[in-house]
């Protein structure tokens, strides 16, 4: 049975990408699938976004509106994390805001890490390489990965900053120890590596963006993924427990609102779409997302 790396970002845009230097994000867009329209849920806040992530269901059903870690989850809703321990499968968290707690349901993790980085200090680097000796020795069903350095940066200096873009190229080095160590010890045809962003609310109120011209970036790569495929339809956060499930070889519960987003695990009619990324320089690419 597949296994599932999920790598979260937090603050990451899909136009940073374009912009900063990300060797690793490059490689599994060539390797695998992007979707550059994760759509961002309202409330626009990363707990919200993350409940309902994991549980599938939007934030008014799940009863968490805040980022604050005194938010009660409704007892109907069912994380994804739930469903491993029901069918006795492994999942980890490695994490630094002590408020993604509340995503993972008591007695629902067999390993939790957190680094507490107070929203000051990018503990990325650190963090991933206690999750990488983990995949190595435990070889968990799911882990997550959470960084939350970009966010710390776009938060104190701005998302248009050069802090924000050297904490963005600084998750894509802690991505990249994370790729080359699945590579040396020999788990890379083990695991789905999934990488996608969960936005912040502050940035928004900081910088008065309008929540529907945001967009947020999905990746993902690995066995029985195809290789140099871009989806242009929208993405919505609802779906990503299905999708992850899918992955996992799980069956959906079906509580759930959201869909598998089958278009990740469909193989194009013709060789001219998963060539399309191949064939576009990536000069191009980032000049593209410039323009946008």
């Amino acid at each position: 049975m597949p296994k599932l790396l999920c790598v979260l970002i937090d603050g990451l845009r899909a136009e940073t990408l374009a912009c900063a230097h990300v060797h690793c994000f490059d490689h599994l867009i060539r390797n695998g699938v992007i979707a550059r329209r994760l759509e961002p849920l309202q409330p626009a806040l990363t707990l919200p976004t993350l409940v309902s992530m994991f549980t599938s269901l939007p934030p008014e059903e799940h009863g968490v509106l805040s980022n604050s870690g005194a938010s009660v989850v409704s007892p109907h809703a069912v994380s994804l994390f739930s469903l491993l321990r029901y069918r006795h499968l492994n999942s980890s968290a490695f994490y630094s805001c002590d408020r993604l707690r509340l995503v993972y349901p008591h007695g629902s993790l067999q390993t939790g890490v957190f680094i507490n980085s107070q929203a000051i200090r990018n503990v990325d680097r650190e963090l991933a390489e206690l999750a990488c000796l983990h995949v190595q020795k435990e070889k968990p069903d799911f882990c997550l990965l959470a960084l939350q350095g970009a966010d710390i940066a776009g938060v104190h200096f701005g998302f248009r900053s050069e802090p924000y873009l050297e904490s963005i190229e600084q998750a894509d080095q802690a991505l990249g120890l994370l790729l080359e160590h699945l590579a040396v010890v020999g788990l890379q045809q083990d695991y789905v590596i999934m990488v996608l962003s969960c936005h912040g609310g502050s940035s928004l109120q900081s910088e008065q963006e309008e929540p529907g011209k945001i967009r947020l970036p999905l990746l993902l790569a690995g066995p029985g993924i195809p290789h140099g495929v871009e989806l242009e339809q929208s993405v919505s956060f609802l779906d990503l427990a299905p999708t992850m499930a899918k992955i996992l070889d799980l069956a959906p519960h079906p509580d759930w609102r959201g869909s598998i987003i089958k278009d990740l695990f469909r193989r194009p009619s013709s060789g001219l779409m998963a060539q399309k990324l191949l064939k576009t320089p990536t000069s191009r690419i980032r000049q593209e997302g410039l323009a946008t």
